[in-house]
């Protein structure tokens, strides 16, 4: 991008490859190569490692080398109890105040997950999903809170990205779809209760994450 440095542009690129594990969880990672792909030296590559690190997503190993994070069933809880407390509170305001140009584009939105769920899409119809959820805070003026919040939702995000590998993205879209019609009728109670059934099936079972890929995960001490 035109206003970006070297380490912004590597730092965006290697995070948006970890959180839609483009780069595994426990994938090493090798400095050198990385510049040579991104056409960088290796100093920008280097701070946007340590800025990744700061967010929990790469763990640096003096000496040993610098690997992507292993997921952290405890940091995507928190960011889910986290996303759920600020969102239930943001469709207050929503089924308020939300404008019919508001609507227009948040249903644009499902509309274009809708396509990318028959394309079979998944990466893109995750980036439609997240924009959808943004969307909510834009609609409600808390663009700063959706920034506030978002040291727990990279975790979060990336188990929501193996979930779309393992289920149907039609799931969601109807998720979605509920949450939209229950705000567009100003009822609250019923846009709560959807939402709070949604982030319900994002966050399935862990244990068929845990047992399905138990390579990406942190194995807690018994």
């Amino acid at each position: 991008m035109d206003t970006e440095s070297a380490k912004q542009y590597a730092y965006r690129i290697l995070r948006r490859n970890i959180l839609l594990l483009d780069m595994f969880p426990g994938e090493q990672i090798n400095e050198k190569d990385i510049s040579l792909k991104l056409k960088l030296s290796r100093t920008p590559v280097r701070e946007a490692l340590l800025e990744l690190n700061r967010e929990r997503l790469v763990e640096i190993y003096p000496q040993r080398g610098t690997r992507v994070s292993l997921m952290d069933s405890r940091l995507v809880d928190q960011g889910r109890f986290l996303r759920e407390t600020v969102e239930l509170a943001l469709l207050e305001l929503a089924c308020k105040n939300i404008s019919a140009d508001e609507i227009s584009r948040l249903e644009q939105n499902l509309e274009e997950q809708e396509m990318e769920a028959q394309k079979g899409d998944i990466i893109n119809f995750f980036l439609k999903d997240n924009e959808f959820h943004r969307m909510l805070f834009t609609v409600c003026h808390k663009e700063t809170v959706f920034d506030a919040i978002s040291i727990y939702l990279p975790h979060f995000m990336r188990e929501r990205m193996l979930r779309l590998n393992m289920f149907d993205t039609k799931e969601l879209l109807c998720d979605h779809h509920n949450i939209m019609e229950a705000i567009k009728k100003g009822d609250c109670r019923t846009a709560k209760r959807y939402l709070s059934e949604h982030l319900d099936h994002v966050m399935c079972d862990q244990q068929l994450l845990l047992d399905g890929y138990p390579q990406y995960f942190i194995r807690e001490q018994k």
